[in-house]
């Protein structure tokens, strides 16, 4: 199974959007970002299911989130 991790400026921002996609049925996992995934250091990921991507992005979006990037695994 394919994943894309959500990239987010801080622990906070990460789980407010892991518990936004969960209310809308997305399933996710929020962790520390892998080393060297940003030039910032120190940020945290929302890791979804490839195919709920595009969804999931667009519920951020609504909701004001705005991730620093996107990366596939």
């Amino acid at each position: 199974m394919n994943h894309h991790l959500i990239v987010c400026r801080s622990v906070t921002q990460a789980q407010r959007a892991g518990r936004l996609l969960t209310s809308f049925g997305i399933t996710n996992q929020v962790f520390r970002s892998p080393a060297g995934l940003t030039e910032r250091g120190c940020s945290y990921s929302v890791r979804v299911r490839s195919e709920q991507l595009d969804r999931a992005m667009g519920i951020l979006r609504h909701h004001q989130i705005n991730p620093v990037k996107v990366a596939a695994l």
